[in-house]
């Protein structure tokens, strides 16, 4: 499987690099952030005749359209669709997928305020955002495997790389003592014994996911 890891600016303005990459890269499926329940979601599929095609684009554009009102750089993903879209009229067939977890899941960074933190990603510091980030990461790299069994895919990666590198380790199948580590071994005062039970008086929305997904929960 050949796969190609482009970022997108979160910022007022549109950045192209993603929309160039379907054009030069004419991928057979595109992997995004957006959120799924559990498997991989489908939010596209040229293959399908057509007029439904078409009609799915539409829908899609004019979604991502009322959302750039607020969040200007959403307008780059109507470019990608667009241009797979076009690829499509030219023979080649792609599926996007949404492969992050669900909305409820990825909400707790506006609810709790999460974007708004200073130096989120400094290891060690703001734990329940480093569950958050493990617990969607744990999703993501089980939903690309699932998808990974066909070895000719030529694949586009649409996500931030601080993600796909996080993801690329837990595709490399880490131990739990490596994956600890990764994760949570800068905490002082957190360990394997007391996590769970932090994590169930401080979140439940965490929670709720650990239990099903955390590596370090006896089930």
């Amino acid at each position: 499987m050949e796969i190609h890891q482009f970022s997108c600016r979160e910022e007022n303005g549109v950045d192209m690099r993603q929309a160039n990459a379907v054009l030069k890269y004419r991928p057979d499926i595109i992997l995004y952030e957006g959120p799924s329940n559990g498997k991989p979601n489908i939010v596209f599929d040229t293959h399908k005749p057509n007029k439904e095609v078409k009609k799915d684009l539409k829908e899609i554009t004019q979604y991502l359209k009322k959302i750039s009102q607020k969040e200007p750089w959403v307008m780059s993903d109507i470019y990608s669709f667009n241009n797979v879209f076009k690829i499509s009229q030219e023979g080649q067939k792609t599926k996007i997928y949404y492969v992050d977890g669900p909305h409820e899941l990825l909400s707790q960074t506006i609810t709790n305020k999460w974007n708004r933190i200073s130096r989120p990603r400094r290891r060690g510091n703001h734990l329940l955002w480093w569950v958050y980030i493990y617990l969607r990461e744990k999703i993501m790299s089980k939903n690309i495997e699932s998808l990974s069994k066909n070895k000719n895919l030529n694949v586009l990666v649409f996500m931030q790389k601080f993600h796909w590198l996080n993801v690329q380790f837990q595709l490399s199948k880490p131990t739990k003592d490596q994956m600890w580590e990764y994760y949570f071994g800068k905490f002082k005062h957190i360990n394997r014994s007391n996590i769970t039970e932090i994590i169930k008086m401080k979140n439940k929305v965490l929670y709720k996911y650990w239990v099903v997904y955390s590596d370090f929960i006896e089930r």
